[in-house]
């Protein structure tokens, strides 16, 4: 109450003052005049005349000053209503900026003299400045729920307030919060993990004024199970634990790895008290990047620098994404955080990813203040104790560059029915793409079901596309090993998340995200249940395109803009209108939309239009300007075609050779129209004009038998005895093939890709296919040509080559419900 009524005398004063300063200022003019009109003895009429001018002043005055009176008063109102704000920016401003510390001996002793003042208001000050708190924590709970307690079997809520561990104290994680300052991470933690499901809590800090405020936080929650200890982090101990070594489940530094002056040793201890294999060490920090990448930083690790320089391909680290800074950013917040006794070299990074095995790492920009001129660079990162028997087989060199990272995660995560295969995204074949090309796959798969013939332990290799296909295929036969192979690292990071939405969500969900396209939720979803089940690159690509589904949760500025003109041009977006596909579909859209057609093309695609209904709309409405001179010179664009399909020179030169582009649009769309239900059954071009799956138009997998199914298939391959049903290779055909020992495939599905060959280019794959392949096994493909000039090398290289289906120009069936190539074939081995 005294503050408030400080506050309150304080503006009413200010208010008075200036009232009374206005006040004698309008009657000093008054009496001024008065004066000077007697001393020089006007005439009456003529003073009377200044009178009137006087008074029409004085009016003018009252005026502004009656303004100012009401300026002042809402000055005064707002002072009030924000008063508690005003007091926490003063309080903050003074003790950061004005306040003297004075000397002293330690770093404790300067951190009370520097928090003692701010203390209780350290919370309602760093909110906006410490990003990534809460991804870490959310990530941390997700971490914890899929293993900890999945190995235990005492799952228990994920909201706060839950006692939780009902079966016993030995199954419940102990977490060790160093640098938890007020506690505040254990509040928010138990909005994702239940304080109650911890066996214990200990947050270790060396200032005490913070501690104080933690100790009163814990009291008021009623949490019994959470300990501060006021203590140095090389040297602290847990009250209750008689020994640290592998005694805590999860360790976390949330932006004080960065304050502490001596990191190695503390680095060092943590990694001792975490439990190897399933602990999990959690980290949120500032950071800038060296000038260049230096995975073996400190030589004197012998032991982990042979885990890391064999497993380089195969370890996620800090260059993922983002994690490089220009040279003013490295600069300026490496000295300006100096001042403040916060050290951001990059050594400290270096060293935590060489002791830990990095699980998932999230490198961002805090964008504040001013948003994109002012950029903070942030991390956020997970990472695992290293098992000793990957160090000992490190240090004897028997381990491969692909197995490093199974003996560094060994046991580590649960089994998925998936494995996404290490590579190394610095490699130009893979570092040219940042987004996937295809949001969806563009090849039927029920063609391809029924000549692939699928039988149980069937082991195939197919292009990874958008994983439908594959997918499709896994759904109808549950015992076979797919080859997912993509050099695009994104088409891989897109099926890994039908992956783990598969294994994790209900159907709804899971159709909102690939049905629908849209998920309002998805940056927590990603965050909370998800992640555990993606690799750490997939984890960051999708972080950092959570605005693919549509939803505009933790967007904003340009982002946000973005996406609302997106909403107002298309009426939606959504993961369909992403990707290079998804730039295609939104021109095509913009130009449906300026020609008047786009309400007919969507029409096409509603429930129970019947196939006549189709037809006729489509002759009526569409068919003149999709045959038209703009759809042919649009299809008759090399850059065109490559920018917004990807279809590249050599497979474009192929088409024309098939004919003119008119008559390739005739042979491609008339005979879907007429033969095809956009609305029951072409889940291709039901997409293409709505933007979106329905339920009774959509692939296999989405589907609720599909799902089921699919489902099913990723948990028995999750059993002891199971394998993986997908493996997932960021690598060429060519890559993979040599990986494979001779006769080991039985069926590939190679898609149309051959049609961008060179005739040395098809030889090698060709000749890598008959060495790979089973005797009786297949090869399928596509082609924009009749007649593709590769079957011959198939033929050559020991296969018997056969067409499936050829188009014939002018014909009125269509191959299948895509009907874009001009030909079907099959290769099979003799």
């Amino acid at each position: 109450m005294g503050t408030r009524l400080q506050t309150l005398m304080l503006l009413l004063l200010s208010f008075a003052t200036n009232l009374a300063v206005s006040l004698a200022t309008e009657s000093g003019d008054y009496s001024k005049f008065h004066h000077n009109q007697s001393q020089h003895g006007l005439p009456t009429e003529q003073g009377n005349l200044h009178t009137e001018e006087l008074l029409e002043a004085n009016d003018s005055t009252r005026a502004q000053l009656y303004r100012r009176a009401l300026i002042y008063l809402a000055l005064g109102l707002v002072g009030l209503a924000n008063r508690k704000r005003l007091s926490v920016a003063f309080t903050f401003a003074y003790n950061c900026f004005f306040k003297r510390l004075g000397h002293h001996d330690n770093q404790q002793g300067r951190l009370n003299a520097f928090y003692e003042g701010q203390a209780t208001v350290y919370d309602a000050t760093r909110g906006r400045l410490l990003r990534g708190r809460k991804t870490m924590l959310k990530l941390c709970a997700a971490e914890l729920a899929h293993t900890v307690l999945a190995q235990a079997g005492t799952i228990g809520g994920s909201s706060g307030g839950g006692n939780g561990g009902k079966d016993g104290e030995n199954g419940r994680p102990v977490w060790v919060d160093v640098g938890g300052g007020t506690g505040w991470n254990i509040e928010q933690m138990d909005e994702f993990f239940a304080i109650g499901n911890f066996k214990h809590v200990y947050l270790v800090d060396l200032c005490e004024p913070l501690c104080r405020v933690a100790q009163q936080r814990f009291k008021a929650k009623g949490w019994t199970n959470v300990t501060v200890v006021c203590m140095d982090a090389a040297s602290f101990t847990l009250p209750g634990l008689a020994t640290l070594e592998g005694a805590a489940d999860l360790v976390t530094m949330s932006y004080s790895l960065s304050m502490v002056e001596d990191f190695y040793p503390v680095i060092d201890r943590l990694a001792r008290i975490l439990k190897p294999r399933t602990g999990i060490m959690g980290v949120a920090d500032f950071y800038v990047s060296g000038t260049t990448e230096q995975r073996s930083f400190f030589k004197h690790k012998q032991t982990t620098d042979a885990v890391t320089a064999a497993a380089d391909v195969a370890k996620p680290g800090k260059h993922r994404l983002g994690y490089h800074c220009n040279w003013f950013t490295r600069v300026f917040w490496q000295h300006w955080f100096e001042f403040d006794h916060v050290f951001l070299h990059p050594c400290r990074r270096e060293y935590l990813e060489n002791v830990f095995a990095t699980h998932k790492v999230y490198n961002g920009r805090n964008h504040f203040v001013v948003p994109q001129l002012i950029q903070i660079p942030y991390y956020v990162w997970l990472g695992r104790r290293i098992p000793s028997d990957a160090v000992r087989d490190a240090d004897s060199l028997a381990i491969t560059t692909a197995g490093a990272a199974k003996k560094a995660d060994a046991g580590i995560c649960a089994r998925k029915g998936w494995e996404r295969l290490p590579y190394c995204p610095d490699r130009p074949e893979h570092a040219q793409f940042n987004t996937y090309i295809y949001a969806f796959t563009w090849e039927d798969p029920r063609c391809d079901l029924q000549a692939l013939d699928l039988k149980p332990g069937d082991n195939l290799l197919v292009i990874t596309s958008a994983g439908d296909n594959a997918l499709a295929y896994a759904a109808h036969q549950r015992q076979i090993t797919l080859h997912c192979v993509d050099m695009n690292p994104c088409q891989n990071h897109l099926l890994e998340l039908k992956l783990a939405s598969l294994r994790t969500l209900d159907y709804s969900q899971f159709w909102q995200l690939f049905g629908a396209g849209r998920a309002d939720g998805f940056a927590d979803i990603l965050d909370s249940r998800l992640s555990p089940w993606l690799s750490s690159e997939a984890y960051q690509y999708w972080k950092n395109n959570t605005a693919a589904f549509g939803g505009a949760q933790g967007l904003g500025g340009w982002s946000l803009a973005k996406q609302s003109i997106g909403d107002m041009l298309l009426g939606q977006s959504g993961l369909y209108t992403t990707g290079y596909s998804g730039l295609a579909l939104r021109s095509l859209h913009a130009m449906m939309r300026l020609t008047g057609i786009r309400d007919t093309a969507q029409k096409m695609t509603r429930q129970g239009m019947t196939l006549s209904e189709q037809t006729h709309l489509w002759r009526q409405r569409m068919r003149g300007w999709v045959r038209g001179a703009l759809a042919t010179w649009f299809l008759d664009n090399p850059v065109i075609m490559w920018q917004l399909l990807g279809v590249p020179i050599n497979q474009w030169n192929m088409l024309r050779s098939e004919g003119s582009m008119s008559q390739y649009v005739r042979d491609t769309i008339e005979p879907v129209v007429a033969e095809t239900s956009l609305a029951d059954d072409n889940y291709f071009y039901h997409l293409v004009f709505a933007l979106g799956y329905s339920r009774t138009c959509c692939p296999d997998y989405l589907t609720k038998q599909g799902f089921e199914s699919l489902q099913q298939t990723l948990i028995d391959a999750d059993s002891e005895s199971g394998k993986p049903t997908f493996r997932l290779h960021t690598a060429t055909i060519l890559d993979v093939l040599a990986g494979m020992q001779p006769g080991e495939l039985t069926k590939a599905v190679i898609m149309d890709h051959m049609d961008w060959f060179s005739m040395q280019d098809a030889q090698q794959e060709v000749s890598a296919l008959a060495r790979a392949m089973a005797s009786g096994g297949i090869v399928l493909w596509r082609s924009a040509a009749r007649l593709p000039w590769y079957s011959e090398v198939f033929e050559k290289n020991g296969f018997a080559v056969d067409a499936i289906s050829v188009r014939q120009p002018n014909t009125t069936k269509p191959l299948d419900r895509v009907n874009m190539y001009a030909s079907f074939y099959k290769a099979t081995k003799l």
